[in-house]
């Protein structure tokens, strides 16, 4: 249970996030709570197979599988739905995921996950954007000292690239 004034603190929370993800142009989706296994968990969904619910879907005897994370079922959005959509395509999303273990800093089960996906542009601008706009709504929501961890191995040296860093120069970017 959450109680007030956390459920109304964690509403606006939400809404601002998905306001400014839509400030910027990135159009809602809702993809469902729960969905037929064979979907949910098909390509890049595999990896979230150990933090999944099941359930047998009473009509059919398949199973389905409750969403442990949006990410996997917008990039199903985006190929089958909305695969005649020229690109880049911006989409952003909020809503409740469940998961099998909460994690380590906050073991609710139950969490709120509100996020952006920009598909269909391998630009380094398009990384750019989606970084700045995180902070952008993070700092809009009063979230003080903004640290971002990239985890994108082709980021940084595409970046100094783009700023005409010479090795000596890159090898002290990645060391800071």
């Amino acid at each position: 249970d959450v109680l007030p004034p956390e459920a109304a603190q964690g509403a606006t929370v939400a809404e601002g996030l998905v306001n400014c993800l839509a400030s910027h142009g990135f159009e809602r989706v809702k993809p469902p709570l729960v969905e037929f296994e064979e979907s949910l968990l098909a390509g890049a969904g595999a990896a979230t197979a150990g933090q999944t619910f099941r359930l047998m879907d009473p009509v059919s005897q398949h199973m389905m599988g409750i969403r442990s994370d949006m990410t996997v079922q917008v990039a199903r959005i985006a190929t089958t739905r909305l695969a005649d959509v020229p690109r880049p395509l911006r989409l952003s999303y909020g809503g409740q995921i469940l998961r099998v273990r909460g994690p380590q800093l906050r073991p609710a089960r139950q969490i709120s996950q509100v996020g952006c996906e920009l598909i269909g542009s391998a630009s380094i601008a398009a990384d750019v954007e989606v970084v700045l706009l995180a902070v952008e709504a993070l700092e809009n929501i009063g979230v003080p000292e903004i640290s971002i961890d990239l985890t994108m191995p082709t980021l940084v040296p595409a970046v100094a690239d783009e700023m005409g860093l010479d090795g000596a120069a890159y090898e002290q970017l990645r060391a800071a």
